[in-house]
């Protein structure tokens, strides 16, 4: 099976639209209207024959890296107002109202416990309960868990700008794993939401999550969302990610040297 590594960051506005799709394709759903099959920037993924995996990192720290200064918009005003009005329409198109015209007096927020838990999510139900009860660590993530990572890290992104909530809160943080990773039945009893914050913080998941900006660094890439392939390809923006999903079954006909970045780590784990 194919594998396609999926860079992200909750200050990202487009990794928004592109865990919303993940989600849907992960999960069975279907966009509520059949008129958006066929937009780059909407249609779902065909994932019966792709492994997604989840791999957040620090953007700020990869901006720096490609030497890139400011957020993008910040020195043309007019593309920072394009790009909410952009993202508000795609996921308008896609069935989810409510994202803000402008940015949210808080935005953007300090993304770096949320990047946290994702990252320790993304590394599996065991690899958690195991920080959790000093066990073995493991980082097998079955389709379940898949699943389970994939809602909670769209409810940090409707929390932060749909919800307008302070995503670096740690009680917005522990509200969202309570709801949606420690009930769900994972094959161990996952901890708490506050009991979440507190692993996050412990230093085998802050050294992952900055291996994982430090990898994305590593592979050349310089924002977010990106894609990148068993072979080492990369694609990046949500536009492209039925592109990155297709990508082996077409490589053949691609006329380029193999690989732009690093090939990407078989196991979630960084």
């Amino acid at each position: 099976m194919a594998s396609v590594s999926f860079w992200f960051e909750f200050g990202s506005p487009y990794s928004m639209i592109s865990a919303l799709r993940l989600l849907r394709a992960l999960t069975g759903r279907t966009n509520p209207s059949p008129d958006t099959h066929g937009l780059p920037s909407c249609q779902l993924p065909d994932l019966r024959d792709v492994s997604i995996v989840y791999r957040p990192i620090l953007l700020p720290a990869l901006f720096a890296a490609s030497g890139q200064k400011t957020l993008p918009g910040a020195q043309v005003p007019a593309k920072g107002k394009y790009m909410f009005h952009d993202v508000r329409r795609t996921l308008s198109l896609l069935g989810c109202p409510g994202f803000p015209d402008r940015p949210h007096s808080n935005w953007p927020p300090n993304t770096v416990l949320a990047g946290r838990m994702a990252w320790m999510l993304a590394q599996g139900p065991s690899y958690v309960c195991a920080l959790d009860t000093s066990g073995e660590p493991s980082t097998k993530l079955e389709q379940g868990a898949l699943q389970v990572l994939a809602e909670f890290v769209w409810r940090v992104f409707e929390a932060e700008f749909i919800g307008g909530e302070d995503i670096g809160s740690p009680k917005v943080l522990e509200r969202l794993w309570n709801v949606y990773v420690a009930r769900a039945e994972l094959g161990c009893e996952m901890p708490s939401g506050e009991r979440a914050v507190e692993l996050a913080s412990t230093s085998a998941v802050k050294d992952g999550y900055k291996g994982s900006t430090r990898a994305a660094i590593a592979g050349k890439l310089f924002g977010a969302p990106s894609f990148t392939t068993d072979d080492g390809d990369m694609y990046w923006g949500n536009d492209h990610l039925l592109e990155a999903v297709a990508h082996h079954k077409v490589r053949s006909l691609l006329d380029q040297p193999l690989g732009y970045c690093t090939k990407s780590a078989p196991s979630p784990h960084i």
